[in-house]
């Protein structure tokens, strides 16, 4: 495999959840000015992904009533009618909806609102610079998200069944993934629940204050 200058990386946002442990839409939760997914989609939309695509199952009405996407550019829209089967059905939702020029994808979670574009950008440079098919950002140490995807890698994803993510596949190429040091702890802060939010949106806390 040669060097990927120019490869081309789709985003793909995981926005279907019933956010059942919040008990409301987390995505439309309040964030500054903005709202958790709003932000998410800022933060891509000022990245170097090529393109973005949103999934959407649980409340996508509700967003999309909410939210204007219009001014998101290079942003598609797609609706997973199986979201309560598990996060599987949006992993295939979103890959399949990739455009066929694209070489890989990040998969972004959409309560990781705090992962800087800059981030975004290390990965996807460290993804064109080397021979890696999985890229994972850590911080001091720990992995976090997104992770980057080879296209060569999305016939195993869409495979998956079930609530199953994709690190399932991780024990298969464990010679092929490349873990990349960021200095961005946002790529390890999720919003699963009240308490994570309520910590998070706090300013002393808040990695991009």
């Amino acid at each position: 495999m040669t060097q990927r200058n120019n490869a081309r990386v789709a985003a793909i946002v995981l926005a279907a959840g019933a956010s059942s442990r919040m008990g409301e839409a987390k995505q439309l939760l309040p964030l500054g000015n903005s709202t958790v997914l709003e932000q998410t989609l800022k933060n891509l939309q000022a990245s170097q992904a090529d393109e973005i695509i949103l999934v959407l199952g649980a409340s996508a009405e509700t967003i999309q009533h909410q939210i204007s996407l219009r001014g998101f550019k290079n942003l598609r829209m797609v609706i997973n009618p199986d979201y309560h089967q598990g996060m599987s059905t949006s992993l295939r939702a979103g890959l399949s909806s990739t455009d066929p020029t694209m070489d890989a994808a990040l998969i972004v979670l959409a309560d990781q609102p705090f992962t800087k574009p800059e981030t975004l950008n290390q990965i996807i440079h460290h993804y064109r610079r080397s021979e890696a098919r999985i890229v994972i950002p850590t911080h001091n140490g720990n992995r976090g998200n997104p992770v980057l995807l080879d296209r060569s890698i999305f016939p195993e994803v869409l495979a998956l069944q079930g609530d199953t993510g994709f690190r399932a596949i991780f024990s298969q190429h464990q010679n092929e993934i490349a873990k990349v040091e960021v200095a961005d702890r946002g790529i390890l802060l999720d919003i699963d629940n009240r308490d994570d939010y309520e910590l998070l949106r706090s300013p002393e806390n808040n990695p991009q204050s």
